[in-house]
């Protein structure tokens, strides 16, 4: 069995402020239907005043990206309160959870976020065809949880009793904020036609499968294998080593699960970023459904 070392996250002293510069100038992954997108004080560039010492990096991808658009929102001038991960009860059920409340000025903000990497398994017409490294779950049905579950979350009785309890002030406006990247093959058609939601500037990267990785083998090029916690840094900051192409091979051989790769060149200023994809398993490809995603559909 290949073991790879233990993996050591970044301990750059400039990594937060790399991520929320990410944060802020980035594309985002979808686009807000019409009065969910975030209001104009939440759409500044990163800001300056940061707690370095309260963020740490966080293993769970989606806790990770929360703990970064907090720092960021505590940070705005323009921000008064921040209530975060609200559960809404009834009884000892969990009816959902607000990501984010936050006082601005004049009303106070619910706003729904997401960090989410699909890859592209179809012709790209439908967000049913975005799937996760897992195939747990695809695009389609988290557009459809956030939309019908999320943000309607407030127009529940016990949500409303929630909200009285903690002083704040109804209505509420809501936001969406989704940002990641989708993965294409490099031997498939490019879509002709993707979803509307879909940013036209989003970020893109590969996938191939092991069997397939080849097709990234080229003289010169050197290789990273990237954890959770780093995602969002540039090559520069990470504190693992760069490997040639017969370490990365022998690194994922036979493993199940996904491994996102980056593709590197260097500069005078150290690693910088070619490109970036996930390496799958050779039976990842519509092999076995999406587990939990009703609106999953496979060419």
């Amino acid at each position: 069995m290949n073991r790879r070392p233990p993996y050591k996250p970044s301990s750059h002293p400039l990594r937060l402020q790399a991520e929320l510069e990410w944060l802020t100038s980035s594309p985002d992954l979808l686009l807000p239907p019409p009065g969910l997108s975030r209001p104009p004080q939440l759409q500044t560039a990163s800001p300056n005043l940061l707690d370095v010492a309260a963020y740490q990096p966080h293993w769970r991808l989606g806790e990770h990206f929360e703990n970064l658009v907090f720092q960021y929102l505590r940070s705005e001038a323009d921000v008064f309160d921040i209530k975060r991960n609200i559960q809404v009860k009834s009884e000892k059920k969990t009816l959902g959870e607000f990501d984010f409340l936050i006082q601005l000025a004049q009303q106070w903000l619910h706003l729904e976020v997401a960090l989410k990497l699909y890859l592209l398994d179809g012709d790209g017409s439908s967000l049913a065809h975005y799937i996760g490294t897992r195939r747990d779950d695809c695009l389609a049905q988290k557009w459809h949880h956030m939309l019908n579950h999320q943000l309607k979350l407030t127009q529940r009785p016990e949500a409303k009793r929630q909200l009285a309890e903690l002083g704040i002030e109804q209505p509420l406006s809501s936001a969406l904020w989704i940002k990641g990247w989708l993965f294409y093959h490099p031997l498939r058609p490019t879509p002709r036609c993707q979803p509307e939601q879909i940013n036209p500037a989003h970020l893109k990267g590969w996938w191939l499968t092991q069997s397939e990785l080849e097709l990234i083998k080229a003289p010169g090029s050197v290789y990273m294998l990237v954890r959770k916690p780093d995602w969002l840094l540039p090559a520069s900051m990470l504190e693992t080593d760069p490997i040639e192409f017969d370490r990365l091979r022998e690194a994922i051989s036979g493993q199940a699960r996904a491994h996102l790769v980056l593709i590197l060149r260097q500069t005078d200023g150290g690693w910088i970023e070619r490109s970036r994809g996930f390496v799958v398993a050779d039976d990842w490809s519509g092999s076995h459904g999406t587990k939990k995603a009703a609106y999953a559909t496979f060419p």
